[in-house]
């Protein structure tokens, strides 16, 4: 059986909501002029994400790399084991003793979302939903997802994004922290923020916010922290919001290297204003001149002594009008 349409019928959250209620089984492809995400459920469940151009392997791989686990080197020998016996990037990295199977199911489990969320901004395209029996174990690939949580979370997504990129519209911005007493600060879980919304005596932050504050250093921007893949791209933005409305981190200032390139810059611009100003001022030495000379010196006389070679009726016309 098979489920298919275009996003101008079904919009993404409509779709999930469908396969999470029915708790379907099978694949779901949705199909783009960019490429396509695939999606596998077991029972309602998200067991496997998948993307083009970008596999999720390779993202996860990236992050690693990234994150200091390991190193672009023991990534591209993985990569080549894995052409050869066509295993899981993960299985290889830990087989290999490079790292710890929590860490592999952390980081694909993050990336997963990340794939998720994004179909969520998908305006075109198509989707194909393949119902099936039963699952394969083999076709897991990560720890089952809660359908019905991602929906909830891209949904908020889609609604706070705008207000989000106001505050942060550039993801080349670098923040650095803000000086505050440890003492005033108190780490609560993410639901329990409203309790203790009006508490104006400390500040609160959530353990996602707390985490992301570790690596906000006034060194790395935006798309730096997003590219750790310790969170998602919706997480990092969100939590930048809450960290700069709670004064916890701030626009870092103007470099040295900066200012200087903004002072060349100035210097600059008042040559080649001082440059304008030049040719204005010597435009206006050469007409003040010209008026000197048709007022003073009469430079029509010639023509009154019949010394041009072309005696026309304009010339005379000129001398007649200088007599009187």
């Amino acid at each position: 059986m098979a489920f298919k349409g275009t996003l101008k019928e079904f919009k993404v959250p409509d779709i999930l909501q469908l396969i999470s209620l029915q708790r379907k089984t099978g694949i779901l492809t949705f199909t783009s002029g960019d490429g396509f995400i695939t999606l596998i459920f077991d029972q309602g469940l998200i067991v496997g994400v998948d993307s083009f151009p970008k596999k999720l392997e390779t993202r996860v791989g990236n992050v690693l790399v990234k994150q200091d686990f390991i190193s672009e080197e023991m990534l591209q020998r993985a990569l080549t084991i894995q052409k050869r016996t066509n295993q899981k990037i993960g299985e290889i990295l830990i087989g290999m003793g490079m790292i710890g199977e929590e860490t592999i199911n952390e980081s694909l489990k993050t990336q997963a979302v990340e794939v998720i969320l994004s179909l969520f901004r998908w305006k075109k395209g198509e989707y194909n939903l393949k119902v099936m029996d039963h699952l394969d174990r083999s076709m897991h690939m990560i720890e089952p997802i809660p359908t019905d949580n991602l929906i909830m979370e891209g949904v908020q997504m889609l609604d706070e994004w705008p207000l989000h990129k106001k505050l942060v519209p550039d993801e080349n911005m670098v923040f650095q922290p803000v000086q505050v007493e440890t003492r005033d600060i108190e780490i609560i879980d993410e639901y329990d923020e409203e309790q203790h919304a009006i508490d104006e005596e400390k500040i609160y932050l959530n353990e996602t916010e707390a985490s992301l504050l570790k690596y906000i250093n006034g060194q790395h921007s935006v798309r730096d922290l997003v590219e750790m893949g310790v969170f998602t791209e919706y997480k990092v933005y969100k939590s930048l919001f809450s960290l700069i409305k709670k004064n916890i981190i701030k626009i870092k200032h103007k470099t040295e290297p900066d200012i200087i390139k903004e002072e060349r810059l100035l210097a600059d611009l008042k040559a080649a204003s001082g440059k304008t100003v030049n040719r204005f001022c010597n435009a206006v030495l050469i007409i003040l001149l010209l008026i000197f000379i048709f007022t003073f010196f009469k430079p029509l006389t010639p023509f009154k002594q019949g010394k041009v070679l072309l005696n026309t009726g304009l010339y005379e016309t000129l001398v007649n009008q200088e007599k009187e």
